[in-house]
């Protein structure tokens, strides 16, 4: 009786064990997603004609802190780099300065910035607002990047952020 007694806790331990290792690994998955954004001028409302492109990823590693990098070919000095709370095709508030909170770096055919914020640098709409609560809006289609110049002040390339790897 013990020895069926143990196959069955034995059982039960490991059903459990490995149900709590599918639920952490999917909240390690789901704190570290990518979000990505690749710009371009037609992206822009309205659209902008320009050769100027650009890639951008955000990444979460805990719920307080957002990391991300935008690398821009065709632009060297921006007046705004911002994310934005809009669906595509619609403008929307500015809800982080990237540009205020990040570092940028001249390249050869661009510019690079990184940074980090917290939700202490949310504004707009976000503000008083969680980097879950933003990461939930990304995911939600709701958020672009935008790259403003002093030939186009109200955006020259766009993006929408989204998750790099979708769940199927």
């Amino acid at each position: 009786m013990v020895l069926r007694s143990g196959k069955r806790s034995g059982s039960k331990l490991m059903l459990i064990m490995t149900v709590v290792l599918m639920l952490a690994m999917t909240l390690s998955s789901e704190v570290s997603a990518k979000k990505i954004a690749t710009l371009s001028g037609d992206q822009v409302v309205p659209p902008v004609s320009t050769t100027a492109t650009g890639k951008a990823t955000f990444k979460h590693p805990d719920s307080t802190t957002m990391n991300y990098k935008v690398n821009i070919t065709g632009i060297t000095n921006p007046t705004g780099i911002g994310v934005h709370m809009g669906k595509e095709g619609s403008n929307g508030d500015l809800i982080v300065d990237l540009m205020k909170v990040g570092k940028s770096q001249s390249t050869d055919r661009g510019m690079t910035l990184t940074g980090s914020f917290t939700a202490q640098n949310l504004i707009g709409p976000m503000k008083g607002k969680t980097i879950l609560e933003l990461v939930d809006s990304m995911k939600s289609g709701d958020t672009y990047l935008i790259v403003d110049t002093e030939n186009h002040p109200t955006g020259e390339i766009r993006g929408q952020l989204e998750l790099a790897h979708p769940k199927l």
